[in-house]
């Protein structure tokens, strides 16, 4: 039998579960966001607008080690397979030539 990791919804920035109402991102309108957590998203904007896929693992695999979640080496394995999944780093989806609507995009809005 295998750990089971936490439950919940996933942080679609930085992939930090997100398992208290705190966790979470805000609106601007104050209320809660479920994409992304209150690091990455706060009053209706990314908290770090400018960071880059790559920042975003080297800052999260740093956390991760010093919370001792797991060695930096074993965290950034696991954040370059997952980080390109999420919401925000997802490539666009390509429909019939054109890239299909999509509400972030890697080099827009990033955290």
């Amino acid at each position: 039998m295998t750990p089971q990791g936490p439950l919940g919804p996933f942080c679609q920035s930085c992939s930090m579960p997100m398992e208290k109402p705190e966790d979470f991102g805000t609106a601007s309108s104050g209320y809660r966001v479920n994409d992304y957590c209150h690091y990455c998203y706060r009053d209706g904007a990314f908290s770090d607008p400018g960071v880059t896929m790559s920042q975003m693992i080297d800052f999260c695999a740093g956390v991760m080690a010093r919370q001792g979640i797991m060695p930096e080496p074993d965290a950034r394995l696991l954040l370059t397979e997952t980080l390109p999944q999420l919401k925000r780093w997802r490539a666009p989806q390509v429909v019939s030539g054109a890239a299909a609507p999509q509400d972030f995009r890697p080099g827009d809005e990033q955290c």
